[in-house]
């Protein structure tokens, strides 16, 4: 514990073991392995990866021998390079046969045809868009041990977890694009539309007791309704039918909590932790007590779904206990490397699953740097509440460490991460306990039982609510990038200075202005930077979707939130937003609306805008998600149309479609809002999908009207962009939002051939990248995020300086003269015209009835 002055000399830097480096190049080498089986699955070369690992293994081979030669014997050097050869062959072999294995079972399969399958459910059954679906590992036949993914029609009963079915299916394999390859590394060989299925039974034997015993205590447990209820069942036996894309589910991973309501770890931990202190109360000899530890954890990682987190926890506890019964010493991190070692080599592609790789990482960054961590925070406050400040280091050093993993799965980090911690954690162990527990007890007592859940429902129902509470501060959580591979070079090179020097605390004054850097730097990114001086919209590459950014200044609207929240947020860390006037959902299409979820807790919002054709029906689940984002409850939806206006800082935003009583025969595209975006002479049109009738209703109601920029309909489909539409728009610039390789060929050859005929530069997300337009002092500015081409600046063009739908020059740097308003690349000129702006800079919503709309 630090003292008042703030020396903590208890603190020392734990030894490496050479079995880490063993462990790191297996994982390595497994990731590797699978590289070469997916090459050698889709046709592709494995001769330059070969070529690469012979060379790698021929110098570290030769330095090896050349410092043998020297020192006369294998220094510690030398014999961390031979473990990291070891382990690197080790790795790929295993990672290479399960490659060869897998591709077996998926030919096999491919000539399987219609017939009748037995298996086992190894996974609690998930919901579709077409109904339930369950994984199930055959277990009869020639196919033994292959694992489909089978989808059941609405009026067959869905089996439980461990239950035998009997099913009638023709397997589909799976594209070998990036979907099939995250559903190779899962384990999983093809998926299947069962026609019957029949519920067998539990199996025979210990393992069917067990899943039989589960699914009465999830029934047990069931007693608790509500979001307690559904943590409940999530937290103390893995269902999380009820949480996945829940409210609170969506709380916890703002807050960085994701390992709460996913089983892990760190629940086998608070089980065993149990059972532990009950066995040295009861005096039980040290071989039992540790036997039953094992049979427990084992037990609950069966219980819980085999998650590969807690299976790591579960090997990890086997080997310290074997280590123990032969006296060998404890070594938490040799345990846990170990552990790695075990799981790689018996099911490599397990590296690539983000809970397993996250809770590697977070245990040895706490095993090698959670003393360190701690003292720093305890000597900050001059060891008071140590408690307190043991779990607040091991936060921010469980943090630190996830920090690449974090950021670049799930596009946001969690500032509330070490108060959450600190608040919802320990009553959320507590209420696992109580409630595995209660439903142990109900089991035998029913009465008693059901008691004892409550108790555990009452402490969830705390948690969720301190959980949506904190939540709901304004920056909670905050989009962030990829790291990319220099950050996290100079992550793991940080991780080894801090190592090898291990500065501890000096002093109590040291400790505090490194925890107040900490906690600047926090807020400071919660805030996030300034805002552009001038008017621009960003065309986010978000794939096969759409989300674009307008803002001036601090005032931002975003257009469609694209089709993966994860996506969306790394988006928005790419251009600094913390904060959005308004968000326009164009239409109701997954491609537009699907990242919606994806702003919670990471910006706030001023208003959600939907089309006037979506009434009381249709985004169902943007309107269920509403109310979560922050600031909570006080979101409102409204529905635009044709006329409405509204302004962005200095951008007037005007709705072109659709009108205010469309046609009831409209498809769902040609339903998308279309909005005019207007800022200084410079006009931009973005379309969402409108396509033909949505064009010729436009062009009907006198809003089809020339703009400098136009956002294609429909990713540049062949039926997005009209001829008429086209002519009237008469662009300079066309943007195209498109995606890598989609399998809709988006954008149409004929399309962009229809463009360049008019003389219009064509810019796509998919070669370019993030698409900024910025509103210059003499005109606007293209400038893509990947150098394709040159930067084009262009001048603002009125509709009559060239000829309709005709060929439009292409100057190098097109230019124009100044006119009038300020001089051209006057600084000066442009802060005073900024300053100037009155009411208009402020964002409104569209007016009410009550108000009045104005007209276009």
């Amino acid at each position: 514990m630090a003292s008042q002055s703030g020396d903590t000399g208890r603190c020392e830097r734990p030894t490496l073991p050479p079995v880490m480096w063993l462990a790191i190049a297996t994982w390595a080498g497994a990731v590797l392995g699978e590289e070469a089986s997916w090459r050698l699955t889709t046709g592709a070369t494995i001769v330059p990866l070969l070529a690469a690992s012979a060379i790698a293994a021929f110098c570290t081979s030769a330095l090896v021998a050349l410092r043998r030669r020297r020192q006369g014997r294998f220094d510690s050097l030398a014999t961390a390079l031979v473990l990291v050869l070891i382990g690197l062959m080790v790795g790929a072999s295993a990672s290479v046969l399960q490659g060869a294995s897998w591709r077996s079972r998926t030919r096999g399969l491919t000539d399987a045809g219609a017939r009748e399958w037995v298996g086992v459910v190894t996974a609690d059954p998930r919901e579709g868009a077409f109904g339930p679906g369950i994984r199930v590992r055959i277990a009869e036949g020639p196919y033994r041990g292959a694992v489909l993914s089978v989808w059941l029609s609405g009026d067959d009963p869905v089996p439980e977890y461990g239950r035998i079915v009997r099913f009638s299916a023709i397997p589909k394999l799976r594209e070998h694009d990036d979907v099939g390859r995250r559903a190779a590394r899962g384990g999983e060989h093809a998926t299947a539309n069962a026609w019957s299925v029949t519920d067998v039974g539990w199996p025979v034997g210990v393992l069917g007791r067990l899943f039989a015993w589960r699914a009465g205590a999830v029934e047990r447990l069931s007693v608790v309704k509500g979001d307690p209820g559904a943590l409940l069942r999530g937290v103390v036996l893995g269902d999380r039918r009820a949480l996945t894309g829940s409210a609170v589910d969506e709380d916890f991973r703002v807050l960085g909590l994701s390992h709460v309501v996913a089983v892990s770890g760190s629940h086998l931990a608070v089980v065993c932790g149990v059972v532990l202190a009950l066995g040295v109360r009861l005096r039980l000899p040290r071989r039992t007590l540790l036997a039953a530890v094992v049979a427990v954890a084992a037990g609950y990682t069966a219980l819980t779904g085999m998650a590969l987190s807690a299976v790591r926890s579960a090997v990890m506890l086997i080997f310290g206990a074997m280590g123990e019964c032969v006296g060998i010493r404890r070594d938490g991190l040799a345990a846990l490397c170990v552990a790695v070692i075990a799981l790689t080599v018996v099911s490599p592609w397990c590296v690539f699953d983000v809970g397993l790789t996250l809770s590697v990482i977070a245990v040895a960054g706490l095993l090698l740097f959670g003393d360190l961590g701690i003292d720093w925070v305890a000597a900050a406050f001059c060891g008071r509440l140590p408690k307190m400040t043991s779990l607040l280091g091991a936060t921010l050093v469980a943090q630190a460490c996830t920090l690449p993993i974090v950021v670049g799965t799930f596009g946001m980090l969690s500032l509330a991460a070490p108060i959450a911690n600190l608040v919802v954690v320990p009553p959320a162990e507590i209420a696992i306990c109580t409630g595995l527990g209660g439903a142990a007890l109900g089991g035998l007592w029913p009465a008693a039982g059901a008691l004892v859940i409550r108790v555990a429902g009452a402490i969830l129902s705390f948690v969720t609510r301190a959980a949506s509470l904190l939540a709901s501060l304004p920056g909670a959580a905050v989009s962030v990038g990829s790291p990319g591979l220099l950050a996290t070079i100079g992550g793991v090179a940080t991780a080894a200075w801090l190592w090898a020097r291990w500065p501890r605390p000096g002093s109590a004054a040291v400790a505090r202005v490194c925890l107040a850097v900490v906690l600047v730097a926090s807020l400071a990114t919660g805030i996030g930077p300034r805002g552009p001086s001038r008017c621009e919209i960003i065309v986010m590459d978000v794939g096969q979707a759409d989300a674009i950014l307008v803002r001036d200044g601090s005032h931002a609207m975003l257009v469609d939130v694209g089709a993966s929240g994860g996506v969306l947020r790394q988006a928005l860390a790419r251009t600094g937003v913390r904060s959005l006037d308004s968000v326009i959902l164009t239409h109701d299409h997954d491609d537009h609306i699907a990242g919606f979820g994806g702003l919670s807790g990471v910006v706030r919002v001023g208003w959600v805008g939907l089309p006037q054709t979506a009434g009381s029906q249709g985004f169902s689940a943007v309107r269920a998600t509403t109310s979560r984002l922050t600031p909570r409850g006080k979101v409102n939806t409204t529905l635009v149309h044709a006329g409405d206006r509204w302004f962005v800082g200095r951008a007037e935003v005007m709705v072109l479609w659709p009108p205010e009583k469309p046609p009831e025969t409209l498809k769902t595209n040609d339903t998308s809002i279309v909005l005019a975006v207007r800022c200084e002479g410079f006009s931009c049109v973005l379309t969402g999908d409108a396509e033909e009738a949505a064009q010729s209703g436009m062009a009907e109601l006198g809003t089809l009207e020339q703009a400098d920029v136009l956002k294609v309909p429909h990713h540049g489909s062949k039926n997005g962009l009209s001829e008429e539409g086209l002519r009237e728009w008469h662009p300079r610039d066309a943007i195209v939002s498109v995606g890598v390789g989609n399998d809709f060929g988006h954008p149409s050859p004929e399309t962009i051939a229809m463009l360049q005929q008019a003389g219009v530069r064509v810019w796509r997300t998919d070669e370019c990248g993030d698409i900024r337009i910025e509103v210059t002092a003499n005109g606007y500015r293209v400038e893509p995020a990947k150098r394709v081409g040159a930067r084009r600046a262009c001048a603002t063009i009125d509709a009559t300086q060239h000829a309709r739908f005709g060929p439009l020059p292409e100057p190098l740097i097109p230019t124009k003269e100044h006119d009038g308003r300020f001089e051209p690349r006057s600084t000066s000129a442009g802060l005073l015209d900024l300053r100037q702006r009155g009411a208009v800079a402020r964002a409104r919503p569209p007016p009410t009835a009550r108000h009045g709309r104005r007209g276009g």
